[in-house]
């Protein structure tokens, strides 16, 4: 018996509600090559619009750092090649990606594209040169204590953690789905091992679809990848799980991932919280339309939220988004904008016992809200995790 639930800024206008595939051959975007004096950052998909938005602005009409008087820019290389979200493939291939590159500094050759939160630290931590290509990072992933120890090698003291904001990954599934209406980590880790393949083995769903379920997850190095297998590890008495052959790799926060899939209505997929809601909020619009631009994007996916079957909570774990950066440029004497007196961390990330940081205050917060995550401003400091 198939069951049906509704679920749960520089952009286009669009005049039309429109669900296409973003998975195909995607164009990487020529970015803006940084100057000297500019501050520079890397991250993570997941948080890439907060910071994306914090720079040069939303679509609700709130200016970013960049549009407010700076002559010195705060630039953001986002994890996906395409504007979009989407990543970039061999021509002629759905599944093959490319290795997109970027130009972090003016003067300099392409690089490969850092594409993770995971990815970004390793990037941070190996970028010694002096000056510094990377300033900054955005991650879903803290620092481990094994990476501090690095940073502190290097010579930087430590790595530097301020909280943006919070997100959570939740199961996304077609919005004409055969699954239940919620989904604890207890019944994901059967389906991702594979002792559940079908939904009526699922606790108290024995009058569900016989249907296979087609269960997905983005890859490795992702921040969403980390956040599940952390939890079912967790449901799994604390071993890390061993994931099924029928687990399929996809795209992280792609809502084609489902939507593209063999049998949307079976297929369950981890994906972020405040990335479904910037797609619900209508930024992104049709990519095969020429300028001015073309439909908005529908994601037709939506977040299992209810009840399960076995009792238990359904599944929702929280993840940060972070900027991390070397502490040793938090006490830098050099100013960031002429005739200014702090310098770029100051200004823009971290400023203990002086004014708000830019992205401490209420537009910097409303810029973090309108990608979608829930804004709210910590600076840790000196932290890790493991």
């Amino acid at each position: 018996m198939k069951s049906k639930h509704k679920f749960l800024k520089v952009g286009l206008i669009g005049v039309a509600a429109v669900t296409i595939p973003l998975v195909g051959a995607g164009q990487a975007f020529a970015d803006y090559s940084p100057q000297a004096g500019d501050v520079v950052g890397v991250g993570g998909d997941t948080p890439q619009y907060a910071l994306q938005f914090g720079a040069d602005g939303d679509t609700l009409g709130d200016a970013g750092y960049n549009q407010v008087g700076a002559y010195n820019r705060l630039v953001t290389f986002n994890a996906t090649a395409d504007i979009n979200g989407r990543s970039t493939y061999v021509p002629g291939s759905t599944t093959t990606q490319l290795n997109p590159t970027d130009v972090l500094r003016a003067g300099t050759f392409p690089v490969q594209r850092v594409q993770s939160s995971g990815a970004s630290l390793s990037a941070l931590l190996a970028d010694t040169s002096s000056p510094e290509t990377i300033n900054f990072i955005f991650s879903s992933t803290p620092p481990t204590a094994a990476q501090q120890s690095t940073a502190a090698s290097n010579g930087w003291t430590y790595l530097h953690s301020v909280q943006l904001g919070t997100d959570a990954v939740e199961i996304a599934t077609a919005t004409t789905t055969n699954a239940p209406i919620g989904l604890s980590a207890a019944e994901l880790l059967s389906i991702y091992t594979g002792s559940v393949t079908t939904w009526n083995q699922l606790p108290g769903n024995s009058g569900g679809s016989t249907a296979t379920i087609i269960p997905e997850i983005p890859p490795s190095s992702s921040a969403i990848y980390k956040t599940l297998i952390k939890d079912l590890t967790t449901a799994n008495g604390g071993t890390a799980p061993v994931l099924s052959a029928s687990v399929k790799t996809v795209e992280q926060n792609d809502p084609t991932a489902v939507t593209a899939s063999t049998s949307p209505a079976n297929t369950i997929v981890p994906f972020s919280a405040a990335r479904l809601a910037l797609w619900s909020s209508g930024y992104f619009h049709n990519p095969n339309t020429v300028f001015p631009g073309g439909a908005v994007l529908t994601p037709g996916i939506g977040l299992l939220a209810g009840a399960p079957g076995d009792s238990n909570p359904v599944y929702a774990s929280g993840v940060t988004d972070y900027v991390i950066f070397r502490q040793k440029d938090a006490t830098s004497l050099s100013p960031f904008q002429p005739g200014g007196s702090l310098n770029w961390v100051q200004t823009l990330f971290s400023n203990p016992g002086g004014s708000a940081p830019f992205f401490a205050k209420p537009l910097g917060k409303s810029l973090v809200a309108a990608s979608g995550v829930t804004a709210s401003y910590v600076d840790k400091g000196n932290f890790s995790v493991g």
